[in-house]
């Protein structure tokens, strides 16, 4: 019978063209009415055997390239730079793909125009072994971190592709002109995190020095203003920063300094220099605050050259000052800074700096007892939520010795504001620190 389609008018009013009634009655008959014995039944149950062996003896092709594609996130179009199995490679796209939605490594992210990832960073992935071993030995130590299981040490696939990071990175150390291989400085910059996860501060300190060489090799300073986020990661790895700026100047970054009658004032007696670093530091928060309440956010040069000023300045302050009150006061903007960067499911110790907080806010007692609160606040807020926590005895008998303790957040975030306080980070630690306190 044939196939093809017949249009049929259905108004009552004009009639069927001869031959169009027995038409429809036959295609509404089809199939219905059958003798089971007759003729035209056998050769149909004939032709729908013959069609179902053909079917089943025919090889079958695999659907995948006619049917629907494979998952992005299995990488079955790419082939990498070296030979993972089927999970490194869903581990290597939630990496990226966690880099790139996820702000827990750099929280400034949401306030300050980073890019997320370099633009060569996943090309190597395909082209440098070193590099895909490196990231993946870092995957899987993120993986272990958050784990409630951890117990402090390398996993074994961690110390399997960190061992192949370092053979395969060995021979590219005997290349010539290797410093300006770009995926190199990311093996060792990733090498350096690692140890320093790990605790293993003697490897992270041979790799920092292999670091610093590098970056020598490449303009030093120089090198790194090209490079902001490159420049911010180095400034954050747990112990005291390698690249600081050479200090001339002391006179602040912005001019004139703030006035502003809702900020904190230091008193006259400050050290200048101190007092220059205090408010350009205020005048960044209020304006990182400002930005994203307008869902705007920093330029990334213009913020790291501002970092770098204050980072250098504090650490060459070191010794400087004399005052134990003015001592305590740049430790704890230096513990502020720390807030910037963090690894996800581990808390970085700066115990470098946890240390000298304690002693000086010993140092400084008697200088508390008469400060300002909203000061003396945010001091120990910002050593609780930076460095130590808020379980440490000795923070935990300062904040009760308060002269006037805060007790809702309302009142504490007011406090803290005046002083210096990035929201977007800050707010939501500060809250759960000042529970504790409280519950204490």
């Amino acid at each position: 019978m044939s196939n093809q389609f017949e249009f049929v008018l259905t108004d009552p009013s004009i009639s069927l063209k001869p031959g169009k009634s027995l038409l429809i009655r036959s295609r509404c008959m089809q199939g219905r009415n059958k003798r089971e014995g007759s003729r035209r039944s056998k050769r149909q149950r004939q032709r729908e055997t013959l069609a179902s062996r053909l079917s089943s003896e025919l090889p079958r092709d695999d659907p995948t390239p006619y049917g629907v594609p494979p998952s992005l996130g299995t990488f079955a179009l790419v082939r990498f730079a070296s030979t993972v199995n089927a999970e490194a490679q869903s581990l290597l796209f939630k990496a990226f793909a966690y880099n790139v939605s996820n702000q827990a490594f750099n929280p400034l992210d949401r306030c300050v125009n980073f890019d997320c990832i370099e633009s060569a960073s996943l090309q190597w992935l395909f082209s440098d072994a070193a590099f895909l071993h490196s990231t993946l030995s870092a995957s899987y130590a993120v993986n272990e971190l958050v784990m409630p299981t951890w117990d402090g040490q390398p996993g074994r696939k961690v110390v399997s592709h960190l061992r192949e990071t370092l053979v395969l990175l060995a021979r590219k150390m005997e290349t010539l002109n290797v410093h300006e291989d770009e995926a190199v400085l990311y093996v060792v910059i990733n090498l350096a995190i690692l140890a320093a996860v790990y605790g293993d501060w003697e490897a992270a300190a041979a790799h920092f020095a292999g670091l610093y060489k590098i970056v020598q090799l490449r303009g030093g300073m120089d090198f790194l203003r090209s490079r902001s986020k490159l420049h911010f990661k180095l400034d954050r790895t747990g112990k005291k920063p390698f690249f600081l700026h050479p200090v001339a100047p002391w006179e602040p970054i912005f001019r004139p300094p703030p006035t502003d009658n809702r900020l904190y004032q230091p008193p006259e007696s400050w050290d200048f220099r101190l007092t220059n670093v205090f408010r350009d530091f205020q005048h960044l928060t209020v304006t990182i605050n400002e930005n994203v309440h307008k869902h705007a956010r920093y330029n990334a040069a213009c913020f790291q050259g501002i970092i770098s000023s204050l980072q250098s300045r504090l650490m060459h302050l070191e010794h400087l000052l004399r005052d134990p009150l003015q001592r305590l006061i740049r430790l704890s903007m230096l513990a502020f800074l720390t807030t910037t960067s963090k690894i996800p499911g581990k808390k970085i110790l700066y115990n470098w700096i946890a240390k000298k907080l304690e002693n000086t806010y010993i140092d400084a007692m008697h200088s508390i007892v008469g400060l300002d609160n909203p000061l003396r606040l945010w001091i120990l807020m910002t050593i609780a939520i930076s460095v130590t926590g808020a379980d440490d005895m000795w923070l935990r008998e300062a904040w009760k010795k308060q002269t006037m303790p805060v007790t809702t957040w309302a009142e504490a975030h007011e406090q803290l504001v005046k002083v210096m306080w990035i929201e977007c980070i800050h707010d939501k630690p500060g809250e759960t620190v000042l529970q504790h306190f409280n519950s204490a």
